[in-house]
């Protein structure tokens, strides 16, 4: 039988190095010596030499959002480059007067700082048409007043929510700055049409390939509602979605569970999958929305927003999950948060039995020793952010105004979690997060600290190995999808997926990793990123 595709160049398959790779129908076939390989050729074989440079397993995120990655890319105001709100109004009224004619302006990216915004400040440029302006974190959005009358924006919200999360004038009235769950409502009621979708999708995808990505989670694939899901559907009928992707959906209650199965049965194929449920279970620190045992060191008596603390629902969550075989993806990040997500998932593995259910838990800025442990007892994955661990301008002085030093100093622990026993992914969270890089990631990972921007380390105690970085890269997260049989290294039956370096990420000096050069990203075999 002659194979399809041999790669050759310095391979690590994950676990050991090999000269060649061959592949047929997009599945290795041999592993090994470049000699054999040469034997299993033809004529018609399609020989890929990478010479000198170093060939891993294709890379994978853990938690990311891919269509909305790719709607910001591709139809949105980008305020990554602002540093105040006087930046971003300047920026929005230059989008606006550079894309006249649209019925709502969406923009992404801007951070956090002391000054709060409010509807006034974007009223100065659109009277009429509705801006909505979503933070980087995706937790927060500010919106103009047509934009709070066209998602009726008002005081009646208060009677659901605290004024941390639709946050008020001196009057009582909503400014038009709203975090947690009310700013994610509004996301997923912005309407956007199939063939923007599905060119977002597009978009995302070619980004993710420069980047080395080749399988991702979609953490909240219905962001934009049910359109985001049929767009996936779409573009993966259509031979066109290549970047292999696991979802979650945010669920509230037990029907939207058994609605989400039964699609899953209806839609899952090889190159998209939903694979399981999502819950909010907090927020995030800088919003002061995350969930702490302990209360804020700025707001005495205040222990932040609990987005979901019915500890019965989730039970009943898992395990209907687990009947349809499915698992459930907990945003975590304070340790009152995480403590309340390990009772019920912990109940809910105990009584199903399944201790193999895949449940994840993402972020975990903030945990005791005595939670960790609990992640490996009961084979809960920790998805972590190397990017998140070092102390920055902006993040790390919230962090210790609202947390206190000792808080701020142990957040984001990853060593900790193998140490126990437990399984580590890496996510990047784009474009929540602005950065998607798997070289800083492998250094932040092991120096806990990026090159990047000015920065410095935090807890150094909690860096980890090149090694386990990236196995927290591949091997755990094809398990973090169910797929360790598939995918995850470069072994005899899996996916021909993998990627190209200039560098060698295993013997080489480390401060050489984040100058890495992605050459090529290999996808079932075929090139589908070349870096000219």
């Amino acid at each position: 039988m002659a194979i399809d595709q041999v790669i050759l160049g310095n391979i690590y398959t994950l676990d050991r190095k090999v000269e060649a790779i061959c592949v047929k129908d997009g599945i290795i076939q041999y592993s090994g010596s470049k000699r054999v390989a040469d034997k299993l050729i033809d004529d018609n074989t399609e020989i890929l030499d990478f010479g000198d440079n170093y060939i891993y397993p294709g890379f994978m995120d853990g938690h990311a959002h891919g269509l909305p990655a790719g709607n910001i890319m591709g139809f949105s105001i980008d305020l990554s480059e602002g540093e105040t709100l006087e930046d971003y109004v300047k920026m929005t009224e230059k989008y606006i007067r550079e894309n006249p004619g649209r019925e709502l302006y969406t923009g992404n990216n801007w951070e956090f700082d002391d000054e709060k915004p409010t509807a006034a400040m974007l009223d100065e440029i659109s009277k009429d048409v509705p801006i909505a302006l979503t933070t980087q974190d995706g937790h927060s959005i500010w919106l103009n007043t047509a934009a709070m009358e066209k998602f009726n924006i008002d005081e009646k919200l208060l009677e659901t929510y605290t004024t941390n999360e639709v946050h008020v004038d001196e009057n009582g009235k909503p400014t038009g700055y709203l975090s947690e769950e009310p700013a994610i409502n509004i996301n997923s009621k912005i309407v956007k049409s199939d063939e923007e979708l599905q060119e977002s999708l597009l978009i995302w995808q070619e980004y993710a390939f420069s980047q080395g990505i080749t399988a991702v989670l979609d953490a909240h694939v219905g962001y934009f509602g049910y359109p985001s899901i049929k767009a996936y559907v779409d573009v993966s009928k259509a031979g066109k979605l290549k970047l292999r992707t696991y979802a979650v959906r945010t669920v509230a209650d037990t029907d939207d569970v058994l609605n989400l199965a039964k699609l899953a049965s209806e839609v899952n194929n090889e190159y998209f999958k939903i694979t399981g449920v999502k819950v909010f279970i907090d927020g995030v620190v800088e919003a002061h929305t995350a969930w702490l045992l302990d209360e804020y060191s700025d707001q005495p008596g205040y222990y932040g927003v609990k987005s979901f603390d019915d500890h019965d629902k989730l039970v009943e969550f898992a395990i209907l999950a687990d009947e349809h075989n499915m698992n459930v993806h907990c945003h975590t990040i304070g340790d009152g948060a995480i403590e309340f997500a390990l009772d019920a998932l912990g109940e809910a593995q105990i009584a199903t039995g399944n201790m193999d259910q895949r449940n994840a838990f993402a972020h975990l800025q903030i945990l005791t020793p005595e939670q960790i442990k609990r992640f490996a007892e009961y084979n809960i994955i920790a998805v972590v952010a190397p990017l998140w661990t070092p102390k920055e301008k902006i993040h790390y002085k919230h962090e210790l105004m609202y947390l206190g030093e000792r808080r701020a100093e142990n957040c984001y622990p990853i060593k900790s979690f193998i140490d126990e026993g437990a399984k580590i992914t890496f996510h990047s969270d784009f474009p929540v997060s602005p950065l998607m890089n798997i070289p800083e990631s492998i250094y932040s990972s092991v120096k806990r600290e990026y090159t990047f921007a000015e920065c410095e380390p935090r807890n150094l105690d909690e860096s980890i190995s090149v090694m386990d970085a990236l196995k927290a890269m591949t091997i755990n997260t094809a398990y973090e999808f169910g797929e360790e049989d598939h995918l995850g290294s470069l072994d005899i039956g899996k996916v021909a997926n993998m990627v190209v370096y200039d560098t060698d990420f295993l013997n080489g000096d480390i401060e050489s990793i984040p100058k890495a050069k992605l050459i090529s990203t290999i996808v079932d075999g075929e090139i589908v990123y070349k870096n000219d």
